[in-house]
């Protein structure tokens, strides 16, 4: 997996993404700014606010908004950095550039694939890594890599699109009879001429938390960027299932790096407050720790960062760019 990495860095170094405003940050420059060193402790609760002091403490700006993307459009990136163990936490760095929520925001992020605590339930070519809680527990995980089904956060660039219904067909990959109590969340998802949308996206119901603080929030479509990744493989798995609303919004949706599609940036329930109080979830893991919570390859976030997230895209977005997202794997 080191070509990717080489061609990410290349990018950064290229004169036709330097900055239009500020110079970006090259490398290990970049990294050395954005990477916590020493990380905080991972608890249950999100961390975003000491993280985002931190890093503004080191940098003023990331100089990754209005850049000049590589067929002369305007691009705006955020960047994602995540250890080879992914049973580490990794941090996703982004910049709004006007309103009160101005300035470098930084957070803790998931890139895990699909994970086993039983070494039974491991794959062949599954990668192995330790949680370490700040009590001292320490817990084995068996977990994809990024070139297998639902593995690991794959390094590279990716185009990014807020899963809203103004520009999306949404349907739920939970089946109706998991869908009880839901029904105020589907008629926000489904407007009357959703039909027309567009894009299209499968969202789970648990990417949606119920605390009222987070009911604009939305998952992010992680897209990938085949002209900004050369030399990354892009196909078609043989025999794979397809969704038919997804082939008529996108023919080559199910193209993708080694095979993989589907991928988002998201959230989930286990910060909601009745979450904590239900007796069904007492003791979980889940509750006790962001790391034990599940990503099934994708990227995923606490709600209070992805709701950052969204207002990020959505200024730049709003500017005419192209919203990206730098994924990079890094030697922490």
């Amino acid at each position: 997996m080191r070509a990717p990495r080489a061609v990410f860095a290349l990018c950064l170094l290229c004169p036709a993404v330097s900055a239009a405003a500020a110079r970006p940050k090259e490398g290990a420059a970049l990294i050395q700014d954005l990477w916590p060193d020493p990380f905080p402790p991972v608890g249950a609760k999100s961390l975003r606010a000491g993280l985002t002091a931190r890093a503004r403490r080191k940098t003023r700006s990331l100089g990754l908004s209005g850049m000049k993307g590589l067929d002369g459009e305007t691009v705006s990136r955020a960047v994602a950095l995540f250890p080879r163990d992914r049973a580490r936490a990794g941090v996703i760095t982004f910049e709004i550039e006007g309103g009160a929520r101005h300035g470098i925001h930084q957070c803790e992020a998931l890139g895990r694939g699909i994970t086993s605590f039983d070494p039974k339930g491991a794959k062949p070519g599954w990668r192995t890594g330790v949680i370490k809680e700040p009590d001292g527990r320490e817990t084995t995980v068996h977990y994809a890599p990024e070139d297998q089904e639902d593995g690991a956060a794959i390094p590279g660039i990716y185009d990014l699109r807020n899963i809203r219904p103004d520009e999306y067909k949404i349907g739920f990959l939970n089946k109706s009879k998991d869908l009880a109590g839901e029904e105020a969340l589907a008629k926000r998802l489904s407007p009357p001429d959703r039909d027309k949308k567009p894009f299209y996206s499968g969202v789970w119901k648990t990417w949606y938390p119920r605390d009222p603080r987070y009911s604009s929030i939305a998952p992010v479509d992680l897209i990938w960027s085949e002209r900004d990744n050369p030399g990354v493989p892009v196909y078609e798995k043989p025999g794979v299932k397809k969704d038919p609303e997804q082939i008529s919004h996108n023919p080559r949706y199910y193209a993708g790096p080694y095979g993989r599609y589907g991928m988002a940036i998201h959230t989930d329930r286990w910060d909601d407050p009745d979450r904590a109080a239900d007796p069904q979830y007492a003791g979980k893991n889940e509750l006790r720790n962001f790391l034990f919570r599940d990503t099934a390859g994708c990227i995923k976030v606490h709600p209070d960062c992805l709701q950052l997230i969204n207002a990020f895209i959505d200024e730049q977005k709003a500017k005419g760019r192209t919203v990206q997202l730098d994924v990079r794997e890094v030697n922490r």
